[in-house]
């Protein structure tokens, strides 16, 4: 229980950017484990919130499906239809995008199965980003002449996690914070590394955001790439 008290009062003075709780999670003898309790007590917070929030918005949805029925009986009722429905191809092709477009939707829409499915994916999530973003920060910190260890930057990167608590406040209807949990976590992050790896500020800002803009670089490479291929195969007649 100490360990769960300490992992959450660290997480509250990393929220108010308070170096002394990123120097106490660098010292701390297993930082790796502390954060990643951290991140799983803010992951299960932040889903049984949303979990809430999904349930009163799915009691509240009008079932999808009698919509989907009630305006396409209105749409095969216009003069338009008629004339178009006298082509087959027309009324296949039709329906076949109508169908997709409302399973689009109904998949996106809240329901209890998806809810309860976010309370074991929404911390693994954040584990995932985590590892994936740690490793990286890692290496381009100990490229900027940074100290700590891989442990000691898993650890403080974890407390970057604590913003993601006032995405509870979402359960209230139009309430977004998505953009004030990005910047508050860059924040965090930046913090941690500046006070784990004894860089100077503009070094720390560096290593934070450095996997960020190779993330979108790969993802703009991918996009020219994947154009690419596409427009090869229409050229070549595929």
């Amino acid at each position: 229980m100490d360990g769960i008290v300490g992992s959450l009062r660290l997480g509250w003075d990393a929220l108010l950017l308070k170096e002394d709780a990123y120097e106490k999670m660098r010292a701390d003898a297993s930082p790796v484990f502390r954060g990643l309790i951290l991140i799983i007590i803010v992951g299960v917070a932040v889903a049984l919130f949303g979990f809430v929030g999904d349930l009163l918005e799915w009691a509240s949805t009008p079932n999808l499906n009698e919509i989907r029925d009630t305006v396409f009986r209105y749409i095969t009722q216009m003069p338009w239809w008629q004339e178009a429905a006298r082509d087959p191809e027309f009324t296949n092709i039709f329906e076949w995008i109508w169908d997709m477009n409302w399973n689009i939707a109904m998949f996106s829409s809240p329901s209890p199965g998806g809810a309860v499915a976010n309370i074991l994916l929404t911390p693994l999530a954040l584990v995932i980003r985590w590892i994936i973003y740690g490793l990286l920060t890692y290496l381009f910190a100990i490229w900027l002449g940074g100290t700590a260890n891989l442990s000691e930057t898993l650890g403080v990167l974890a407390l970057a996690v604590a913003p993601q608590i006032l995405s509870a406040l979402a359960i209230f209807p139009g309430v977004s914070v998505g953009t004030v949990v990005s910047i508050w976590a860059i924040l965090c992050a930046f913090v941690g590394l500046k006070v784990a790896h004894k860089l100077p500020w503009h070094r720390a800002v560096w290593a934070t955001l450095l996997p960020y803009i190779l993330f979108i670089a790969v993802a703009f490479l991918a996009s020219c790439l994947g154009s690419a291929i596409f427009a090869a195969l229409v050229k070549g007649g595929w």
